[in-house]
């Protein structure tokens, strides 16, 4: 018998050619007279809406829009193009309503449009496990002795791939990064079936100092997560935190 790891290869090849197969078919059935390019998609999880980008390597001409379509690998069906996503400017789509099969391979087509004549097509591969979690929107607030960092969720459970997104999202923990010069704490708070605004304290700081926080959904790989912008705030300077009060304190005694 093969080892595992021979089998794993085998089921990766035939996937790659089940791939190639099927792009061709597609392509030629409906798109046979368009030229090729090349291009990367990336499937993302946007403010807990499902959105595939893409990524033109060819910038040299410019374009002026792009109709999106798809077919799904397992359903012999002529591709679909998606009414808010013909003729649009930005690369990028929303596929939250019409992508719900967890195991499903997509199949992405972008048609390209430069000027009134020159047309293109940017094709690919998707599938659930592909999707990066961007953080959710955040805010924070400081006070006299912490900071309040407020993540904003929707006030209604949303479902990604047909499934509730705390099921997508329960083997990734929501990371909150403290940074105050080259000192980092990072904290993990439980997240279960949230909706609407969450708030986290960041207690015990020091005065007179200057807070950055980050945000993020932890990745297999930190060089994966995608990390927001820091978000930075500092106590009142003429304000003591609680723990600079009871030092003082206890220095009286």
């Amino acid at each position: 018998m093969l080892p595992s790891h021979a089998f794993s290869i085998v089921r990766l090849l035939s996937l790659c050619l089940v791939v190639c197969v099927s792009l061709q078919f597609t392509s030629s059935s409906v798109f046979e007279d368009y030229p090729k390019e090349s291009c990367d998609v990336n499937l993302t999880l946007r403010n807990f809406r499902l959105i595939l980008s893409w990524e033109l390597k060819n910038k040299s001409i410019p374009l002026t829009h792009y109709t999106f379509w798809f077919t799904i690998m397992s359903k012999p069906e002529d591709p679909k193009a998606l009414e808010n996503c013909t003729n649009i400017t930005e690369p990028s789509c929303d596929v939250t309503e019409e992508w719900t099969g967890p195991s499903e391979i997509y199949v992405p087509l972008i048609v390209i449009y430069r000027g009134n004549s020159t047309v293109s097509l940017c094709e690919g591969s998707v599938v659930a496990t592909d999707t990066r979690v961007e953080p959710p929107e955040f805010e924070v607030v400081g006070f006299t002795d912490h900071i309040n960092v407020t993540m904003k969720f929707p006030p209604v459970t949303p479902k990604i791939f047909g499934e509730s997104i705390w099921e997508m999202l329960g083997y990734k923990s929501l990371v909150i990064r403290e940074q105050a010069g080259q000192s980092i704490k990072l904290h993990k708070p439980t997240m279960k079936s949230i909706t609407g605004n969450f708030t986290y304290v960041l207690r015990d700081l020091l005065p007179k100092t200057n807070y950055c926080v980050s945000v993020y959904f932890e990745a297999e790989t930190l060089e994966t997560s995608i990390k927001s912008p820091f978000k930075c705030t500092a106590l009142q300077p003429d304000q003591e935190s609680g723990m600079v009060r009871f030092l003082k304190f206890a220095l009286l005694f």
